[in-house]
């Protein structure tokens, strides 16, 4: 939950700082200030990458506005997050360019110690990085290579509602799977059969007859008779196919795991299976 609010709350900044960037891409650097004040008081600790947009758009924003003591006041605490930030000269006009160059000059006797500290901060981050590392590789030399690796697989939800026993082939159970698969496709094939039959037949004119040649025209009574069988068989193919889908619907359902852990001993298979849900 604290890393969800964590999110949410990176995420709403960031937006914040877009729009203000949105603002100071247009020109409008007004409200390009309004928006980066904005964003500055509802986070005044904000991340360092986003602090140094922030204070960079704010500092140009309020030059071009006719605020140097504000721009420079913006330019300072920019420097304060990267001491060795410069702006890009492509992108800013040379007089805001040379506003700033003379901010960091002016403060060059501050800038120099915050380097020093960033520069040991940085060197920190190297030593501990590199004595993880070191802690690491000996106790895999030590223990030998990993004797065991997890395979994780995440099953598909929506296959369990896929005919011919999709659902049964995803939860491991094949021959329950090939007998599902087998068994509509030849209910399937069936009711199609059955279909195409009574088509034929009541489509082939040479077997109509007159009221002079039988009792029930246009049909014969053996016409009648096979008609009548026909609809049995494409009726009761159908609702065995659907019983059967919603059977293998229902049991793929009830054997449903969302995800499945297998350990796996290298060179050899599976040791065995934890199954554990997920949503």
């Amino acid at each position: 939950m604290k890393l969800l609010l964590v999110l949410l709350l990176a995420a709403a900044g960031s937006a914040d700082l877009k729009r203000a960037r949105d603002r100071f891409e247009f020109g409008a650097y007004a409200d390009c200030a309004g928006a980066v004040r904005a964003y500055l008081s509802e986070h005044p600790n904000p991340p360092e990458v986003e602090a140094v947009e922030a204070y960079r758009m704010l500092g140009i924003a309020e030059y071009h506005l006719g605020d140097q003591d504000q721009a420079r006041s913006a330019f300072v605490t920019l420097l304060s997050h990267d001491p060795d930030f410069a702006l890009d000269p492509f992108l800013v006009p040379p007089h805001v360019v040379e506003f700033f160059d003379k901010v960091k000059r002016d403060h060059e006797p501050d800038l120099g110690p915050l380097r020093e500290r960033r520069r040991q901060m940085k060197e920190q981050e190297r030593l501990a990085e590199e004595a993880k590392r070191r802690l690491l590789s000996e106790e895999q030399a030590r223990t030998g290579p990993p004797t065991k690796i997890i395979r994780v697989q995440d099953r598909l939800y929506m296959l369990n509602w896929v005919p011919f026993g999709a659902g049964q082939f995803q939860n491991g159970q094949s021959a329950k799977g090939v007998a599902i698969a087998a068994g509509e496709v030849a209910l399937a094939a069936l009711n199609l059969g059955a279909l195409i039959f009574r088509n034929q037949l009541m489509e082939d004119r040479s077997r109509r007859c007159s009221p002079s040649q039988c009792a029930n025209p246009p049909f014969t009574d053996a016409d009648r008779s096979l008609l009548a069988k026909a609809d049995v068989i494409k009726y009761s193919s159908a609702a065995l196919f659907w019983a059967l889908y919603s059977y293998g619907v229902l049991d793929a359902h009830l054997h449903y795991v969302p995800r499945v852990e297998t350990e796996i001993t290298p060179g050899g298979g599976p040791t065995g299976a934890k199954l554990t849900w997920a949503f």
